[in-house]
């Protein structure tokens, strides 16, 4: 970010009159969280043109991002941008950038149908530089109607880039139910990991640090007294609710809940000590049996082609909700 900030600083000193630098810092300032700035840079760069798109275009970002980073009503920020894309449509029609950002803007609001309308906007024209990002856009918004979030926060968390711990533990709770199927699929003679309520009392007063402010606090304290491997406490303590799942980590976590909601101990060390089967994870690994399990039921799978399993990619907010739909079918569980 620093060589970007000296580069627009040099494409200032020399072309003073294109308003394109103060786009350029605007953009620099919100990635850093200064909204003001880049709010008082795009003011600069349509005083020079006020004709000029591509600064509606970024402030269109600017409102969506600050927006959401703020937590501001959806209704408020998503008003405002649309009003400045418009601008931009106006200045520009038909151009792929504009509804490529118009499509993002949508989609942050969570209008699907809308995001949609746009990206298939810009595959129309089937050629330029944000060709290959509306194909991808527009098949996450394809994968959320499959997925098909049936609770706000659900559709919140399905649409993020990735998602973490605290916000898995919400899906686990407002999606697949876990609190319910657990006490319902307990099986006679079987002592689950579940806490009963008045243990979860007795040991609330023991609860992570961590989570005291932490807007996900009441999902991850029932989750924790559920004790699901992957979600329970670390070593020293800790929830660390904001870091990110990986595939690995979301393996473990399901091929705990397939045990504990099947009954079938043995799926612990079914496949413990054997040759691992993906060219990227050891077979001594911590994940590999979890690994192993979600791929023969086919809850989270390898690479048709390559075999890979990617174990350190992030999940993003749909391939949890994906992953929890494949486990919903795996236990056979109907809602």
């Amino acid at each position: 970010m620093d060589d970007a900030g000296r580069e627009f600083e040099r494409a200032r000193a020399l072309s003073p009159r294109y308003p394109g630098h103060w786009v350029g810092t605007a953009l620099l300032a919100m990635v850093q969280g200064d909204f003001w700035r880049a709010r008082q840079d795009l003011g600069r760069a349509l005083h020079q043109d006020g004709d000029f798109a591509d600064a509606y275009v970024a402030l269109g970002r600017v409102v969506a991002a600050e927006g959401l980073a703020r937590a501001y009503p959806v209704e408020t920020w998503y008003k405002e941008a649309l009003a400045v894309f418009k601008k931009a449509e106006e200045r520009r029609p038909g151009d792929s950038g504009v509804a490529y950002y118009l499509g993002l803007c949508h989609f942050d609001a969570g209008q699907l149908e809308a995001a949609r309308t746009a990206f298939t906007q810009v595959l129309a024209l089937g050629r330029g530089p944000y060709l290959s990002l509306a194909q991808a856009q527009f098949e996450k918004v394809q994968l959320i109607d499959r997925v098909a979030p049936g609770s706000p926060w659900g559709l919140k968390i399905t649409r993020l880039p990735q998602v973490s711990r605290g916000e898995l533990a919400v899906l686990l709770l407002e999606e697949l139910k876990i609190d319910a199927l657990v006490k319902q699929r307990r099986l006679p003679g079987r002592q689950p990991g579940f806490v009963v309520p008045a243990q979860a009392q007795a040991d609330s007063a023991a609860a992570p640090a961590d989570i005291g402010t932490n807007w996900a606090r009441p999902w991850i304290e029932e989750i924790l007294g559920l004790r699901l491997p992957g979600l329970e406490l670390l070593p020293d303590h800790r929830f660390e609710p904001g870091a990110p799942v990986d595939r690995a980590g979301m393996a473990v976590v399901t091929h705990g809940i397939l045990v504990l909601l099947t009954g079938d101990e043995e799926l612990a060390t079914r496949y413990t000590g054997e040759a691992s089967r993906f060219p990227d994870v050891r077979g001594d690994s911590y994940a590999y049996n979890a690994i192993a399990v979600n791929a023969e039921r086919g809850i989270i799978t390898a690479d048709h082609l390559t075999g890979l399993f990617h174990p350190e990619a992030l999940v993003s907010g749909a391939e949890a909700m994906q992953i929890i739909r494949h486990l919903q079918n795996a236990v056979r569980f109907e809602f």
